[in-house]
């Protein structure tokens, strides 16, 4: 099977010309997003704050805080460098709670790696973990209560809310064989989407826009959002940790049934479903190259990836307001530069 593409947007690799085009203007106010957030690491008790620090100062790619500047930048006309205080905060904001969803994520799949480095669980135990991920939610709602309108404090907790709840959700399915597609896409919208969403919302209703573009905006960060997460559990399954700086396959172990074995599951009929089945409830030591297999031969991995390409081309339709600009532009590489990364896997 294809290995995997690295990641969306990877931090330590040399960039693809593609991503330096539309991540380029942006370096400034990302820069400034670190200061903030390295300002605010310091202001926890010295005893929490080295473990903040920890899981902040690997910066991956804070697509989310981009977002944020993308979409300002796209309903206002201005240039990306030109991020104002009230953007660059609601991009930490977002950022912090992505960050929480990490550290929450990892101490339920088991990681042990994330962007090369050990996750926190593995760093300091799920005790410590669970209240750090806590820690940093509660900051993200400190800060979002700092604006003059509840707006974006109400926003942040609702958002932040629905991904609580899709992770809920996600964990009691687990190891559901009667798990259907229109589940999974409902649970990976709020795990994902929501938080996408939410970046593109703010950056449109801080630069002004009206109330249907910052629907529209919302729309296309949830459908964006459900697209990637695809990516995402493709790679999981069919990626390889050199490239990706994280654990992979953790899906499988904890019983995550994703797009590409619910494609599988629905194609193929009743001897080898329960041969499929048996593997999915890891009554195999061997299990994960069994099914791996079986999803090549099927072509699950992709028909789950031309789904995805779906998604993005629906998040396309929702840019079709915005005037020809520096952030719009930007939103539509995005777009494309993910179409890219889905079509590798049905090659």
């Amino acid at each position: 099977m294809k290995a995997a593409p690295a990641s969306l947007l990877p931090s330590a690799a040399p960039l693809p010309e593609m991503v330096r085009k539309f991540f380029d203007p942006i370096r400034g106010p990302l820069a400034e997003l670190e200061e903030l957030l390295k300002g605010r690491c310091e202001q926890f008790d010295p005893g929490v704050a080295a473990c903040v620090s920890y899981v902040s100062a690997n910066p991956g790619k804070r697509l989310r805080p981009a977002l944020v500047f993308y979409a300002g930048a796209a309903v206002s006309g201005r240039p990306l460098a030109d991020q104002s205080e009230e953007l660059l905060k609601a991009g930490l904001i977002v950022e912090l709670v992505h960050i929480a969803t990490l550290v929450h994520d990892d101490i339920l799949d088991g990681a042990t790696f994330r962007r090369n480095r050990l996750t926190a669980a593995a760093k300091w135990g799920p005790e410590i973990s669970v209240l750090l991920g806590d820690c940093l939610f509660a900051h993200a709602l400190t800060l979002a209560a700092e604006y003059p309108t509840p707006f974006v404090c109400r926003r942040v907790s609702e958002a932040t809310n629905v991904v609580c709840s899709g992770e809920i959700l996600q964990t009691q399915r687990r190891f559901d064989l009667a798990l259907r597609r229109p589940d999974y896409i409902k649970m990976i919208e709020m795990k994902t989407g929501a938080l996408f969403g939410l970046a593109c919302e703010l950056g449109g209703f801080l630069r002004g826009a009206e109330p249907r573009r910052q629907d529209e905006l919302r729309e296309f960060g949830n459908l964006l959002g459900i697209a990637y997460q695809i990516y995402d559990d493709i790679v999981d399954l069919v990626g390889d940790e050199t490239e990706t700086g994280k654990s992979l396959g953790t899906d499988l172990q904890k019983g995550k049934l994703t797009l590409p074995v619910l494609l599988l599951l629905e194609q193929i009929e009743n001897g080898e479903h329960q041969v499929v089945s048996s593997l999915l409830l890891n009554e195999h030591g061997n299990a994960r190259a069994m099914l791996l297999e079986s999803l090549h031969r099927h072509g699950a991995v992709g028909r789950a990836a031309a789904q995805g390409m779906e998604y993005v081309d629906a998040a396309e339709e929702k840019l079709a307001g915005l005037g020809e600009n520096e952030g719009s532009g930007t939103l539509r590489s995005i777009l494309e530069l993910l179409r890219l990364k889905l079509a590798a896997f049905r090659a």
